[in-house]
C-alpha cells in the first residue's frame, strides 16, 4: 500500500517560497520518487509487526519444548547417579 503524495500542491509551495517551476517541479517528484517510496503507512507497519510476532511466539514455543526435555534429562540423569550413589554411601 502506498503514500499519496499531492506533488502539485509541493510544487506550488515551492514555487512561493521563490522557486522556479522547473525546480519546484523536479523537487517534488524527487521527493515523490526517492522519499515517499521508503515510507510505510501504519497497516504496512502492523502487518510487518504482526508476521515478526508470529514467527518469533513459533520460535519460542519450538525452543520451549526443547527445553523443557532437555531440563527433564538434566533431572533423569541427576536422579539416576543420586539412586547409583546411595549404595556407596551406606
Amino acid at each position: 500500500m502506498g503514500l499519496n503524495f499531492d506533488t502539485l500542491t509541493y510544487s506550488e509551495r515551492l514555487q512561493s517560497a521563490g522557486a522556479s517551476k522547473q525546480l519546484a517541479d523536479e523537487h517534488a517528484k524527487l521527493a515523490r520518487d526517492m522519499v515517499i517510496a521508503d515510507l510505510v503507512t501504519k497497516e504496512d507497519f502492523r502487518a510487518g509487526m504482526n508476521a515478526l510476532k508470529s514467527e518469533l511466539e513459533a520460535t519460542m514455543a519450538r525452543h520451549g519444548l526443547r527445553m523443557t526435555l532437555l531440563f527433564g534429562g538434566m533431572i533423569a540423569g541427576a536422579m539416576t547417579l543420586l539412586l547409583a550413589a546411595i549404595p556407596l554411601v551406606v
